[in-house]
């Protein structure tokens, strides 16, 4: 992988986006593909286009999802914690004593799941998962209305953390499903557009909305209607 590419890639990767909220990654998908793609563009579903000779055939689809898993501000209680509901497929394991990044109105909103002590706890209750309903997130506010200040409710959020970087070209984050996807399809893009001259087809990738949250195929089915690949 070029520098080139592993800067994009961490860029895609530290962008939230949680399924219904891509707007974001979208746009740094989108100005990524700007640089070689004959035409980019969005659609009402908020699914990204670059194409490589677009009057070619056959019509050719590259497609990944960019939306990740995340959570919603569901409840603000007198104290300022906040209930939240999950976005997508979670195992509800993983919650207890992470940083959240929460998108509020006017930029994001650190946080971190809580949960009653241990010590506050019977044996049984112990040994059992968390539950989402008996988590929430503290911000640091003293009251609801210094948490409304900053959030309300519906405002999304992912986890906390950057990309790490492990030995042997390895990376960790939180959104390598399937925001890696995203990222393969624009680099198969930049590789074709390099010898594009000898390329007949049509070549699209698309980076698709709402994979996680959808039971019907979400944006890949909605931009797979639309473009008609062969």
């Amino acid at each position: 992988m070029t520098p080139e590419s592993l800067a994009f890639l961490k860029s895609l990767l530290d962008t939230p986006g949680p399924s219904a909220f891509e707007a974001a990654p979208a746009r740094v998908w989108r100005a990524e593909a700007e640089r070689f793609a004959d035409t980019v563009r969005a659609d009402v579903a908020g699914n990204s286009f670059a194409t490589l000779n677009g009057d070619g055939r056959p019509r050719v689809m590259f497609a990944g999802h960019i939306d990740e898993i995340g959570v919603m501000v569901s409840h603000i209680d007198d104290d300022g914690f906040l209930s939240f509901d999950t976005i997508g497929g979670w195992d509800h394991q993983v919650f207890v004593g992470q940083r959240v990044r929460l998108l509020g109105r006017g930029g994001p909103v650190a946080g971190v799941v809580g949960k009653r002590a241990i010590h506050l706890m019977d044996k049984d209750d112990r040994e059992k998962v968390s539950k989402v309903e008996d988590l929430w997130i503290d911000i640091g506010a003293i009251s609801r209305a210094e948490a409304e200040r900053q959030l309300r409710i519906g405002d999304p959020g992912v986890l906390g953390g950057g990309v790490l970087e492990f030995p042997n070209g390895r990376l960790v984050s939180r959104c390598i499903d399937n925001r890696i996807g995203a990222f393969v399809v624009l680099e198969a893009l930049r590789l074709l557009a390099a010898d594009a001259p000898r390329i007949a087809a049509s070549v699209t990738a698309v980076a698709t909305t709402r994979e996680e949250i959808a039971a019907t195929g979400g944006g890949a089915r909605s931009s797979a209607a639309a473009l008609e690949p062969d």
